[in-house]
């Protein structure tokens, strides 16, 4: 986060004096007050772009045989280029690995989902989940607080776990 915001102040410096080079260039001809709306643009300019381009860079840093599951988008007051198309700011990944147990005549299938976000602060949530293929129930473990967080739910034949790791 520090990183980014260096960045932002990075870029609004330059175009700040990129903008007081070119008034000076003119020999003053351009107003002053157009320096500050430069740098203001531009430090916006690199907030959109750095939303924008969040998402695909991130998958492109997964590995070959991880599944993108799902997206979400969303819109911001504190963003207001959201309002004209919504970044991707979550997005949950199949690792591609899982593991099939038989136990009572049931066929259950653990697995792993990562959700990536990209809030106030960049993160990844891990999910632990079990796939009962027999019943068609999911339930969902939140890694770090397993007892806290469990939540069970039924699958469809549509789902695409179900489709994906059920025989």
């Amino acid at each position: 986060m520090i990183w980014h915001l260096i960045a932002v102040v990075i870029v609004g410096v330059s175009a700040g004096g990129i903008m007081f080079a070119l008034r000076k260039l003119s020999r003053n001809r351009i107003p002053k007050g157009l320096i500050p709306i430069a740098a203001s643009l531009a430090m916006f300019w690199y907030l959109a772009y750095y939303d924008y381009s969040w998402y695909e860079f991130k998958a492109s840093l997964l590995p070959d045989d991880a599944v993108i599951v799902s997206t979400q988008q969303t819109k911001s007051p504190f963003r207001p280029w959201s309002y004209v198309r919504a970044p991707v700011n979550v997005f949950t990944v199949f690792d591609g690995n899982a593991r099939t147990i038989r136990q009572d005549d049931q066929i259950i299938v653990e697995y792993y989902l990562y959700t990536f976000y990209n809030t106030s602060a960049e993160g990844v949530k891990t999910w632990s989940n079990l796939l009962n293929c027999t019943l068609m129930e999911r339930v969902f473990f939140d890694k770090d607080q397993p007892e806290a967080t469990m939540r069970v739910e039924k699958v469809s034949y549509s789902d695409e776990m179900y489709r994906r790791l059920c025989p």
